[in-house]
């Protein structure tokens, strides 16, 4: 795989497979190609040569959309629009009410939406006549100013009013609701403190049990609990076995990883 046709593979001789409903942790140093292993699992860049299938479909077959609707991305850095939590959870519409409520406990952020938001709406909206109460949710009240707690929780662009820890729980939600088949972790608990962290990875090892599970991490203890870990460099993987196995040779890859974030 490789960005532009001038430019070397920035992932190269890679073959390997993963089990079902498995639990991969994915290290590296910066460069190495993590991060490009998503990429081309959601054909953002195609493969120069070689193939990637999940259930023995090669992926390159597959509706570009029908194979996104498979994959959940909880980022560093995740995408919210402005509106409400639960227009940013369910965009489609496609969900009741209680299985968006439902993702939201799993994912321990409705401690997050018991707090009021104030959204202005501009006077011509606000004016008795032309705006309609019934146009309004229980949780809101009609003014200059429209409070919003529960699902009607506001963001603003960007999810600005929230840090990026709590984001990235929003996210997390989000993937709990979807229920797809694969979820990937790109460096998602990077910018998080260590309590939340702790959080997110209870939530993902008791919620996603039934999902093969793909984490990209800085953080090694991130991954020490996962089934199997792959350790890439330049582009390639060089390693990959359980954690255990990989301590146990303290010449491999990932004991000098682990080492290096010690000292």
């Amino acid at each position: 795989m490789r960005y532009r046709p001038e430019l070397d593979l920035a992932i190269r001789n890679l073959s390997l497979s993963t089990r079902r409903f498995e639990k991969i942790g994915i290290v590296g140093r910066t460069g190495a190609g993590k991060s490009s292993l998503t990429y081309a699992l959601m054909r953002m860049v195609e493969p120069a040569s070689g193939y990637i299938r999940i259930d023995g479909v090669d992926i390159s077959t597959v509706d570009l959309q029908d194979l996104r609707t498979q994959i959940s991305v909880i980022p560093q850095d995740p995408v919210l629009f402005e509106g409400t939590i639960r227009d940013n959870l369910d965009p489609a519409h496609e969900y009741s009410d209680e299985q968006v409520w439902s993702a939201i406990h799993a994912g321990q952020l409705s401690h997050l939406l018991d707090t009021p938001t104030e959204v202005f709406v501009s006077e011509d909206i606000a004016d008795e006549d032309t705006f309609d109460d019934d146009d309004l949710d229980d949780d809101f009240q009609k003014g200059p100013w429209i409070e919003g707690v529960g699902l009607n929780k506001w963001v603003d662009y960007g999810g600005s009013n929230f840090s990026i820890g709590q984001r990235q729980l929003i996210s997390l939600c989000r993937a709990l609701l979807w229920r797809r088949k694969i979820v990937i972790l790109d460096e998602a608990t990077a910018s998080m403190d260590a309590k939340t962290d702790g959080i997110m990875q209870d939530v993902i090892r008791r919620e996603f049990e039934e999902c093969t599970v793909l984490t990209i991490a800085h953080r090694l203890n991130t991954v020490m609990d996962s089934d199997r870990i792959i350790v890439m460099d330049q582009g390639q993987v060089v390693e990959f076995d359980t954690p255990q196995n990989l301590l146990l040779n303290s010449a491999s890859h990932f004991s000098q990883l682990v080492r290096s974030k010690a000292t």
